[in-house]
């Protein structure tokens, strides 16, 4: 039994029109006019993490990030990093001496 003062055509009217939201994984410009990819970013994050023998939390913790699980969302690719972490993450981890970047 419908309800009352409701038709089908109203229920077709209050239909939502949905559409995906994309995020968008803009490239990480650095010196020299040379651009990588988040991927790539995150590929010589891991390396350089793991080569200083630093845990997930750890990098965190270096890193001051408020939420507790910034750098695995980052590796996992749950999360893409803002220009604020990028450079954060790039001077803990002194990618910028090695790799040129910022």
């Amino acid at each position: 039994m419908p309800k009352k003062g409701f038709s089908e055509e109203d229920e077709d009217q209050n239909e939502q029109q949905w559409n995906p939201i994309v995020l968008k994984r803009e490239p990480i410009i650095i010196k020299n006019n040379v651009v990588l990819t988040n991927d790539q970013f995150i590929s010589m994050m891991r390396n350089r993490r793991e080569l200083c023998k630093l845990s997930v939390l750890q990098l965190n913790t270096k890193c001051k990030f408020p939420y507790k699980y910034t750098i695995r969302d980052i590796e996992s690719g749950r999360s893409i990093p803002s220009a604020i972490e990028i450079k954060t993450i790039s001077s803990v981890l002194e990618l910028e001496k090695d790799d040129h970047i910022f």
